[in-house]
Parts: C-alpha cells; sequence; structure tokens
C-alpha cells in the first residue's frame, strides 16, 4: 500500500479505518463537539452568494512559514495560513504529514477547489469567490486544537465576516 510520507502509525490507523469500517466509526464517536452545530437558513440563493474556502490540508504559500511537521510537533499546528487565490499554482505548497498528499499535489483542486469554484462563480452556480482562502493543518491535538478553536478560528470568522462571506466551503484532507 503506497501511502508517502504518513509514517508507520499513520499508515497502520489508515489500512485498519479501510479493512474494518467500524474501527472510524468507533474513532468518530470518540471525538466531542464542543459546541452543538448551528443550523441557519440561507439568506439569499447560492447563486448569489460570496463563498469562503477553508482547507485542512497544509497548503500555504512558498512565502510563508510552514506548518509544523509532526517531527517538530506531533499534536500539529493550530495556526492559519491566509492564501491569496489570486497567485499562480506554484505558488501554493503543501506541508502535512498525516495524509498521503501526492493526488493533492498532482491536482491542488482536491484540497483546495479554487479553480472549481471560479468555473461554478462563471456558470451562475454560485455568486463569487472570496479572493482569499484558508489553509489549516487537520489533525491538531492538545493545545494545538484549543488554539485552534479559542484563536484561529475566531480571527478566521472575523477574515469571512468582514468580507461579506455568505457560506464557507471547508474542505477536508
Amino acid at each position: 500500500m503506497e501511502t508517502g510520507n504518513m509514517g508507520v502509525t499513520g499508515r497502520l490507523v489508515a489500512w485498519g479505518f479501510v479493512r474494518v469500517p467500524l474501527l472510524a466509526t468507533l474513532w468518530a464517536r470518540s471525538r466531542q463537539t464542543t459546541v452543538p452545530p448551528a443550523f441557519v437558513f440561507p439568506a439569499r440563493p447560492i447563486s448569489r452568494m460570496r463563498i469562503g474556502l477553508i482547507t485542512t490540508g497544509g497548503v500555504h504559500h512558498i512565502d510563508q512559514i510552514p506548518f509544523r511537521r509532526k517531527d517538530e510537533n506531533p499534536i500539529g499546528d493550530g495556526t492559519c495560513r491566509l492564501l491569496d487565490l489570486t497567485r499562480p499554482r506554484d505558488a501554493f505548497v503543501i506541508t502535512h504529514d498525516w495524509y498521503d498528499r501526492r493526488d493533492a499535489e498532482r491536482d491542488l483542486n482536491l484540497i483546495l477547489p479554487a479553480e472549481r469554484l471560479r468555473e461554478f462563480a462563471e456558470e451562475g452556480i454560485i455568486g463569487e469567490l472570496h479572493p482569499v482562502a484558508v489553509g489549516l493543518m487537520g489533525h491538531v491535538k492538545g493545545e494545538e486544537a484549543f488554539r485552534l478553536e479559542h484563536e484561529t478560528a475566531p480571527e478566521i470568522a472575523a477574515l469571512f465576516r468582514e468580507g461579506e462571506v455568505d457560506a464557507v466551503l471547508l474542505v477536508p484532507a
């Protein structure tokens, strides 16, 4: 099984989740949400909405500080990177050790579908794409999860609120 640079533990967990789906279900149930999800009816049709984009795939610009790798911090990185979606594809890189990112490196739209969303805007399916996306690194635990929830997430919410974003697409890696 080819899994890139996920490490032995990551490969074993991925193998177990694929082969024994009950393991994935039990793991997911063990995760607690601190706030019940809110359901809000859209204020306008999606064809008139400004859409924000968040990826947990560890995407950042080549000239930004990379996300901390698991050998630097095994509990992940709860910070974010603001991604200027007007920059060319070669300005984006992925720094994430907890998934096989080879396909995403070949086609960034798998985890940062900005091109597809721009096409949707041109076709009138969505109103427009907010020009700044947010890159996160999934697989955060402990203090980094706390940091993500209490520092980073409010900053992201403020960015999208100030940018008059109507809905956000969260793309997990």
